[in-house]
């Protein structure tokens, strides 16, 4: 039965419809109102490649990645602080409050981009007014946070890291789905046709949650649910999954991969300026950036499918190991485009990349099989919350870099991506040294418990004594 994959499908959609429009737009609003360039010239930026062009972006393009860096630091600091109490309360109070209110904040955030463009000639900076109602009702953390709780709640062990999977292939569809007709969309009607549709997506996603999708958390409670959410003693349990002393090495297993989601999670937000380069370095317009991650969506989801039924399901090989190679493939992938001196090399990054949707579900799923079932809830916030907080430190920091290095080398922060992939693959290494050093002893005293057992019993049969 199709519950939480729906909206979470047009919550995605809209977001990746929207997604390069929005960067199109931040630029273009840039250029004539903050640092005052022709209109009519800035309208080609992201469309038309020529000198004209050229020069305004090395001109317009680190002011507007500025105005996204400062926009998305507070948005998270804030969806960050929601998601941080988020976790224990819906293992309380349930899952569905938290996703239907998260829901409606991104449709009035929708709404309100789109009365933004009605007016010319207002600020970019004013998007930061519309994107409140998202980020007061918690953004992506808070619904990422619930989706994945949800997943878990009603999966099994055996079954869970299809269902992760599952979860990831939806984002991806999502952003197949959306990508690809936004240049088309956008050349043929408005901005405000762009961030409409986005809209009217989100109203049906909450629609369909009010009335379709049932509560995982079984007796939830119902009584002052407002006043326990802001209650410190949320935090503190949430704190106490992941440190309370595990058997076989699991608390240092679950800090580990916190860690690595965390990474991980840095690395995609950086990556964000994967457009502005290859805008820059190659002359790529809206559109050819379109196509290719359209492309690499495909590849990206096809993989992950077939990487989860025939490695982990049919071979058995562990999460752990799945991950490491995952890792790998993102290290490689990033290197690539930082090499990278004509188009042929990007084109093939998406095969070099396949194996790395395989990270984030199977260290999901590897989490959540070693927590109890309440505990699901607190362990994701706990995850999603460390994503996104250390996740604010990205956009700097890869803006930054991306900035300073622009002249020289746009595709140089790519260096910095395949250095914290190297940092994962170390994080992952130690967590399969620890699960080794926790098995072999267990099969060891297995072993020994078996043998003692035969010979107890071989004893006793020579001792007892025979019939005449």
């Amino acid at each position: 039965m199709i519950t939480v994959e729906l909206p979470l499908l047009l919550v995605f959609f809209s977001f990746m419809f929207t997604s390069s429009v929005y960067t199109n737009l931040v630029i273009y609003r840039t250029c004539y109102t903050i640092l005052g360039y022709n209109q009519s010239e800035c309208a080609l930026l992201g469309n038309v490649d020529n000198n004209i062009t050229e020069h305004l972006e090395k001109l317009v393009e680190p002011e507007a990645n500025i105005i996204g860096m400062v926009k998305g630091t507070i948005g998270s600091i804030f969806s960050v602080i929601i998601c941080i109490f988020i976790g224990p309360w819906s293992d309380r109070f349930g899952r569905k409050p938290v996703i239907v209110a998260n829901l409606i904040g991104f449709t009035l955030s929708a709404i309100l981009v789109v009365i933004y463009c009605f007016f010319d000639k207002l600020s970019p900076w004013y998007l930061a007014v519309c994107s409140l109602p998202e980020t007061l009702t918690g953004g992506f953390a808070t619904l990422f946070t619930m989706i994945i709780s949800y997943m878990a709640d009603t999966s099994t062990e055996d079954n869970r890291a299809m269902r992760m999977v599952v979860f990831e292939a939806v984002l991806t569809v999502g952003s197949l789905m959306g990508a690809i007709p936004s240049s088309y969309v956008f050349y043929l009607t408005s901005y405000q046709a762009i961030f409409g549709i986005a809209a009217i997506c989100h109203i049906i996603a909450v629609v369909y949650t009010w009335f379709f999708v049932p509560e995982s958390v079984t007796n939830a409670e119902t009584e002052n649910k407002v006043g326990e959410f802001f209650i410190l003693d949320n935090v503190k349990d949430m704190v106490k999954v992941a440190v309370k002393k595990r058997e076989h090495s699991k608390r240092a297993v679950i800090c580990l991969c916190v860690g690595i989601l965390t990474v991980y999670i840095f690395i995609i937000n950086g990556n964000t300026l994967t457009f502005q380069y290859l805008r820059e370095k190659f002359g790529w317009t809206l559109t050819r950036y379109t196509i290719f991650s359209s492309i690499e969506s495909v590849v990206w989801t096809i993989g992950s499918f077939l990487a989860t039924y025939i490695l982990h399901k049919v071979l058995k090989v562990t999460e752990s190991v799945l991950i490491l190679v995952g890792c790998i493939s993102m290290l490689n992938t990033s290197l690539l485009f930082a090499l990278a001196r004509s188009n042929a090399v990007i084109y093939a990054t998406p095969a070099v990349k396949i194996l790395g949707s395989l990270i984030s579900p199977m260290v999901r799923t590897l989490v959540s099989n070693m927590v109890d079932h309440e505990e699901v809830g607190k362990l994701f916030s706990l995850i999603n919350s460390s994503e996104f907080l250390l996740g604010i430190g990205a956009g700097p920091l890869y803006t930054l870099v991306y900035n300073k290095t622009l002249d020289t080398d746009a595709g140089l922060y790519n260096y910095l991506s395949a250095g914290l992939f190297g940092l994962m693959i170390l994080m992952i290494g130690s967590v399969i040294s620890l699960q080794l050093k926790s098995s072999i002893p267990t099969t060891i005293y297995e072993q020994l418990d078996e043998e003692s057992e035969s010979t107890a019993a071989t004893g006793f049969q020579s001792n007892a004594p025979t019939g005449h």
